[in-house]
């Protein structure tokens, strides 16, 4: 564990963000946007610069508050990341950026994602069975991923990693997951694209059960047992815990054969266009 000066400790890190060009398959009403996954490890890499012996397999109560568009031909994104050691065990790091007036003469800083780390012990997962993560209860239907990614979540080719069918029942949903690739960072939190998947997962389920286009806004818990790699498989299971008008909750689990690398409890999903995208009718018929 880091050891830290005193109670209320802070820190400011502040870089530019290298815009690869695998960023830019992640779009959302014809912008750019850093993905949610990709604003974790900038966070924790900030934690690691500043408290290399801080521990961040451990996250817990992340929001993403506001969208982060990254503008056309932009290949880097000066951001900054404040951190302060509560003294209870927890480093809260929020993500932020610099908004100039058209004079140029007032700053104002917005912040766009917020996650604790904790230094405690990784507490043990609650998971049902490997072998019940294999199985769906409930009428299930299967949508190949090229249609997941053609008609459902319509990002590009670097964030299509649900390999083969999704399997989707009132239940949960079941897939496979591509490790992914690119120039994305794995050394961290290990590779973002298994966790993004599932959360593309819950997105299908959102719009079949839900009637409701969501996008990730938030999670209770994440803990990283073993970092997913690159140019790996895995297997993704989710499951509704809430469900109202306003926002829907899952739990996730990403195993590689019987091994769980991450456990995500209390995934908030919510409509962040205000109804301006809508499920395809297809999605919602026969589902009872």
């Amino acid at each position: 564990m880091e050891s830290f000066s005193g109670i209320n400790e802070k820190a400011r890190y502040s870089c530019d963000l290298e815009i690869y060009p695998y960023l830019w398959d992640h779009h959302l009403e014809g912008k750019t946007i850093l993905p949610a996954v990709e604003s974790l490890i900038v966070l924790a890499r900030a934690v690691q610069a500043n408290y290399p012996r801080m521990t961040i397999s451990y996250l817990q109560n992340a929001s993403f508050h506001r969208l982060l568009p990254i503008a056309p031909d932009v290949t880097r994104q000066p951001v900054c990341v404040n951190m302060e050691f509560s003294g209870d065990g927890v480093m809260t790091a929020s993500l932020r950026t610099s908004l100039k007036s058209k004079t140029g003469h007032i700053h104002r800083e917005m912040e766009h994602a917020r996650v604790n780390f904790v230094t405690a012990d990784v507490p043990a997962c609650a998971a049902p069975p490997f072998i019940a993560i294999h199985k769906l209860k409930g009428h299930c239907i299967s949508v190949p991923a090229f249609t997941v990614y053609r008609d459902l979540v319509p990002f590009g080719a670097a964030y299509q990693n649900i390999i083969g069918d999704l399997s989707v029942s009132e239940e949960g949903a079941l897939a496979y997951l591509s490790g992914g690739d690119n120039e994305a960072d794995e050394n961290l939190l290990g590779s973002p694209f298994p966790f993004d998947a599932v959360m593309h997962a819950a997105c299908v389920w959102a719009q079949r059960f839900a009637g409701m286009v969501a996008f990730p806004v938030g999670f209770e818990k994440r803990i990283i047992y073993q970092k997913t790699r690159k140019r790996e498989e895995y297997l993704g299971r989710i499951v509704p815990v809430s469900v109202t008008k306003e926002s829907l909750t899952f739990d996730a689990w990403i195993y590689q054969d019987d091994i769980m690398c991450e456990w995500i409890s209390g995934i908030q999903m919510m409509d962040v266009t205000h109804g301006r995208i809508k499920p395809p009718e297809w999605i919602m018929e026969g589902k009872r």
